[in-house]
């Protein structure tokens, strides 16, 4: 009678054991593998914003040349405002590594610092990707 307590006993832990794996392989497989697989929502740039508006208002082509003419000045003001104060972000962002490094151990140092590298890497892709051709 004890040995089929016990094999039951063990079938039914068994089988609880293999309902706890296939949980956290999920947890796994949908928090991480899937979650990186996915496309991140792409920027809209200045000729998705033109070709939007000019349709949703209904703009003639010479409105949305203005409108082209519009949006091109007002991003180009924003990057000249952007460059202008690019150094106090830097220094507020290199301060800010420095004390998240300051709480660091050595080991987790490098992985900090690999992990900027890549979000650095990441950004640069981001901003220097080629824009859409005009359009007409």
């Amino acid at each position: 009678m004890r040995s089929k307590t016990s094999a039951a006993l063990l079938l039914v832990s068994l089988f609880l054991l293999g309902g706890v794996a296939g949980a956290a392989l999920q947890y796994v497989y949908r928090n991480h593998l899937v979650s990186a697989a996915m496309p991140r929502p792409r920027l809209a740039n200045s000729h998705d914003i033109v070709d939007e508006m000019a349709l949703s208002l209904e703009l003639d082509t010479g409105q949305k040349e203005q409108l082209r003419g519009i949006i091109q000045q007002s991003r180009d003001r924003y990057r000249t405002l952007s460059r202008q104060f690019q150094p106090q972000y830097e220094q507020i962002r290199g301060e800010t590594n420095e004390a998240i490094r300051a709480i660091l151990r050595p080991g987790q140092r490098q992985q900090f610092d690999d992990t900027l590298e890549k979000m650095d890497r990441r950004h640069q892709d981001h901003t220097h990707q080629a824009a859409p051709p005009p359009s007409k």
